[in-house]
């Protein structure tokens, strides 16, 4: 304790005072657990095992649901100057109100800028949304977006502060002892949290009202990375960044970490950059950019940059692109340059014309790769990336569209990765060229390639003009490089660069493309290109809301999406299947995003580029995020979960824990780590030693560590605590079998104990018992058997027990029974239909014949292993001190042999319901109850018509507005719910419902 005076007061007790102790002093006498003085955290006693403080889902209950607090509306718009004409001051806010729920989004916010009173009511405005969501639900959207709004520094929940005798400050790390001092140690919070309402009380239409209020809202970039700006659509700002990955962890915790909260100002003219007049390089691939130009018309100066020029007040970028000068024809070249692309290239002959008709402008598409022909006048910016959508042309909007060819009879006078001849090599658009083809093909890096890309960067002049002439066969390795044994990594990267490859009498051959006029390749400009960074990743910005769904919620979200938002408000892409969207448009077309979670799964890998870790998305939403949990171990779906970039985090799920008795508080920390959680998701130490094991070994530290972050992070509003949602009243009938019901149950269990009475006298050591731990699966099915039994009257499918019943029959003749008697055939059909047992008269569905032929029931078998129960004869025991059997490696005690190895092993199948002649005493109970209730809505429809006095002009009367019968209210007929876990039970219920003329509707699982 820092109580410097309650310390220094009992360092100064007087034994020899009848004052002591005083009153106040009384928690020396009561030391707690930790034996520290005055320890507020201790206080509390040692919770006895019967208390539930430790149980994960008592504390879920126990955690406060958030709740509106509606005060008085004392907010009004007054007018600068008084007077008698009217103004929006003098419309009534309920008519405000109307106005308001129609508008848009982006005009809701817009009008929620204007005054304090405008903005208060559109507080709990859902814009476009067709229902008018519950108290419990605005509130949820209202502690949401305060979640996602500018969080504050937290203090660390492991440090604590103490301060000397002398006043100086310091901090100590409760689990790991660390001394700290300056300033106090501070966790950045996250943005998100665990929406966990429970089930029925509409998380789904909440999370879409907090999609809507925040619709149109831009993706935070991390502080300090330039943003490229695109005109992707006219109508919005598009933008995108770049980072290098060697200097932040897999999972972009690094980069999140120096994320500020600077809002995206999405100004028109962000993108109109001015330039200078100075070339500068641009980290834009220049092979993106080529312009087609008569060698008459004069060259095109480049001006490439990154930057706003203080001195230029142009608006309009300059030219950018980089420059194609072409003499004569280029067709063949192209092939060899792009062989890739054009396979798709759809031929085009164009006759030779004047020379405005030869100067064409292509640019290439970042995302599908293919060339498009610009319409003449276009503008382009290489410092930002372009894709098909920018197109003019609509023929050519989209990335599917085929690729047009190029067809000129002319020289080729420039060409990204060649210099011309009389200037000097190490060109920076040239760098900056084979820089994106390297990063672009990473994959193709090996050690082979890297030898390959040195020897070609390290070419002397020789070499280049033994390219240009004969060709260049690359020692050692191209030398034993045939067409059979197919490609090396590197060919690619080559051909990429503009080489030409040929093969000549089984040897690969290097040589400059045909048509050049006085260009070489830039040997230097590649080198400088080796010596850059290559894991750069570039992230679009993106306004959408990825939603991870299971598979089977996919139709649930776009069914409430349609049901309860307005048309043409949201952009919606369910990705179901295996195709794979460019990433920049999931990024910039959509606003909602669905996929599931085993595409999650899928998409993940080490050096996998998937388009779901391409984009910076504004939210991320795991509906039953609990899944995360669910497995302990490092999975698939929680890698790529965590390694998501996204401004804001969420996990919507009614059971945050798996409800199951062996549920543990460790199930939540897969859920903090994709949450980003600074003091707990990310640090696995801190999460181990601040409240996993002290929760586990019921120490108050962790319990009150873990409430104190449930409480910050997590939302959950209960049934009970709703005054809006009735009670509910829960009546348990114990109903009593009918005759063929109880017949049917009794025959299951009977079956389920003699075979584990016959696994060795109910030995948990045999391998084919229940009780064994290994049987588990099995015993599960058994158990739903029986369940299904208590709902269902069935039976259990032993017809296949035929075989085993004939070796059964084989010993008994071995023992003297003769197969022409009639003691035979009844045996046989005993043990195949069942029969009375010869001891207590009981009917058996599956008798136990014993060696001396008495058919038995189970329960009067099981009175004596020894011996016969009826004769007396004496059984072949077998005692566990023999030799371990394979069916029982650890036997416990003597069983009778013969007796157990003589009976047919009946398999267990499936529990199967006969549909003919199916009984269901539950069944029987609800048609009872049905029926009764009919009869009392017949009875209130005739009282109804009696009140209310129906005329002849029934139709006539739905139509006139002034009729008594449309304007006095109209009580619905009760109607009945019946839900069943099982299947069988549902359409036995079906059955017997449509037999007893009742009308209903089965809802398919």
């Amino acid at each position: 304790s820092c109580n410097w005076d309650a310390r220094n007061a009992l360092v100064a007790f007087d034994w020899a005072s009848h004052d002591n102790p005083h009153p106040d002093d009384k928690y020396i006498w009561s030391c707690t657990d930790c034996h520290v003085l005055g320890c507020e955290l201790h206080q509390i006693s040692s919770v006895s095992n019967n208390d539930k403080s430790f149980d994960l889902h008592e504390i879920f209950k126990v955690l406060p649901s958030v709740r509106v607090e509606k005060g008085m509306q004392i907010t009004t718009i007054i007018p600068d100057v008084i007077s008698d004409e009217i103004g929006i001051w003098s419309i009534p806010d309920d008519i405000l109100n109307k106005v308001l729920i129609r508008l848009k989004p982006g005009d809701l916010i817009r009008a929620a800028a204007t005054c304090h009173h405008i903005r208060t009511l559109a507080a709990s405005i859902m814009p476009c949304m067709k229902l008018k969501l519950f108290p419990h639900q605005e509130a949820a959207v209202e502690w949401m977006l305060r979640r996602e709004q500018n969080p504050e520094p937290l203090a660390h929940p492991l440090c604590k502060n103490f301060c000397t005798e002398d006043g100086f400050p310091f901090f100590i790390n409760v689990t790991s002892g660390e001394i700290l001092t300056g300033t106090a140690p501070t966790i950045n919070d996250f943005c998100g949290g665990m929406f966990c309402d429970e089930p029925g009380l509409g998380k789904t239409v909440t999370a879409l009202s907090l999609i809507l209020k925040t619709h149109g809202t831009l993706a935070e970039p991390p502080r300090g990375v330039d943003i490229k700006w695109c005109t992707h659509k006219p109508d919005k700002k598009y933008g995108y960044y770049e980072f290098n990955t060697s200097n932040c962890s897999n999972n972009f915790s690094e980069s999140k970490r120096l994320m500020g909260k600077n809002v995206v100002q999405e100004d028109p003219r962000s993108s109109e950059l001015s330039h200078n007049g100075d070339s500068v390089p641009s980290t834009r691939s220049s092979r993106k950019r080529g312009r087609l130009v008569d060698p008459g018309l004069s060259p095109v100066n480049m001006h490439v940059s990154s930057e706003k020029s203080p001195e230029s007040c142009n608006p309009h970028p300059t030219l950018a692109t980089q420059v194609l000068k072409v003499t004569k024809n280029l067709k063949s070249v192209r092939k060899n340059l792009m062989d890739a692309y054009s396979k798709d290239s759809v031929g085009s002959k164009r006759k030779r014309g004047t020379v405005s008709e030869l100067s064409e402008t292509w640019v290439q598409c970042d995302a599908c790769r293919k060339w498009r022909r610009l319409s003449d006048g276009t503008v382009l910016d290489s410092t930002t990336a372009w894709f098909c959508s920018m197109n003019a042309d609509p023929a050519r909007m989209t990335c599917t569209a085929s690729e047009e060819s190029w067809d000129f009879k002319t020289k080729i006078t420039y060409l990204p990765g060649f210099y011309k001849k009389d200037e000097l090599p190490g060109n920076e658009q040239n760098v900056s060229f084979f820089a994106n083809i390297l990063k672009d093909n990473i994959s193709l890096i090996n050690s082979e390639t890297k030898k390959a890309l040195l020897w070609l960067a390290q070419l002397p002049l020789r070499k280049h003009l033994e390219m240009e002439s004969v060709g260049l066969t690359r020692p050692v390795l191209d030398a034993r490089a045939t067409t059979g044994k197919g490609a090396r990594p590197y060919f690619k990267l080559f051909q990429a660069f503009g080489l030409v490859r040929k093969i000549e009498q089984g040897v690969t051959r290097w040589y400059y493309p045909s048509m050049l006029d006085d260009l070489a390749f830039d040997s230097a400009a590649l080198g400088i290109a080796l010596e850059k960074p290559l894991d750069l990743v570039r992230l679009y910005l993106s306004r959408a809301t990825l939603i991870v769904v299971p598979a089977n919620l996919i139709d649930h979200w776009t069914t409430q999406i349609q049901r309860h938002v307005s048309s043409d408000t949201l952009n919606v892409y369910a990705w179901g299947d295996h195709k794979r969207p460019p990433a920049h448009i999931l990024a910039w077309d959509y606003d909602i995003v669905i996929t599931t979670f085993s595409r999650l799964s899928a998409e993940w890998g080490p050096s996998k580029k998937s388009v779901l870790k391409q984009i910076h998305w504004f939210r991320v939403i795991l509906d039953e995020g609990h899944t995360l949990g669910s497995s302990l171990a490092l999975t698939n779906k929680l890698q790529m979960a965590v390694s998501l970039v996204a401004s804001n985090r969420w996990i919507l799920t009614g059971t945050p824990t798996p409800n199951t008795p062996t549920s543990q508080v460790a199930h939540l920390h897969p859920m903090l780590k994709f949450l980003h959680e600074e003091a707990y998701g990310e640090n696995y130490h801190s999460w181990e030693s601040g409240i996993h094991r002290p929760f586990e070994a019921q120490m108050e530290e962790g319990r009150i560590r873990l409430v104190e972050l449930l409480r910050r992070s997590m939302i959950s509003a209960r049934k009970a605590d709703l005054k809006n949602i009735p009670p509910c009243i829960k009546r348990i009938t114990f109903v009593d079998f009918s005759e063929g019901h109880a017949k049917s149950y009794n025959e299951l269990v009977v079956t389920i104990r003699r075979n584990i009475l016959m696994a060795d006298w109910n030995d948990p050591s045999h391998v084919e018992s229940l009780l064994n731990p290994k049987q588990w699966k099995f015993r599960t099915t058994t158990i739903r058997n029986v369940r299904l039994s208590c709902c269902v009257a069935g039976h259990i499918k032993v017809a296949e027990a035929g075989h085993d019943i004939q070796e059964t029959m084989d010993e008994l003749m071995q023992g003297g029974l003769d197969p022409s008697s009639e003691e035979y055939q009844s045996i046989r059909f005993a043990l195949l239909n069942g029969t009375d047992c010869v001891r207590c008269r009981d009917w058996c569905r599956l008798p136990v014949i014993t060696p001396c032929r008495h058919l038995l029931c189970h329960d009067c078998v099981a009175l004596d292993s020894e011996k016969c129960i009826e004769c007396g004869n004496n059984y072949e025991m077998q005692s566990p001190e023999t030799r371990a059997r394979p069916e029982n490696p650890n036997p416990k005690w003597p069983v009778p042999k013969d007796l157990i190895e003589l009976q047919p092993s009946y398999k267990q199948d499936d529990w199967d319901p006969d549909w003919q002649s199916t009984t269901s005493s539950k069944v029987a109970y609800l048609i009872d109850k049905l029926r009764s209730l009919r009869e009392a809505n017949m009875k209130h429809v005739h009282s109804t018509n009696i009140t209310i006095g129906a005329g002849p002009a029934t139709t006539s009367s739905y139509q006139d507005d002034n009729n008594l019968q449309t304007r006095l209210p109209q009580t619905l007929p009760d109607k009945v719910i019946i839900f069943s876990q099982f299947l069988e039970h549902i359409h036995v219920i079906e059955q017997q419902v449509n037999c007893n003329a009742h009308t209903c509707l089965l809802l398919p699982p």
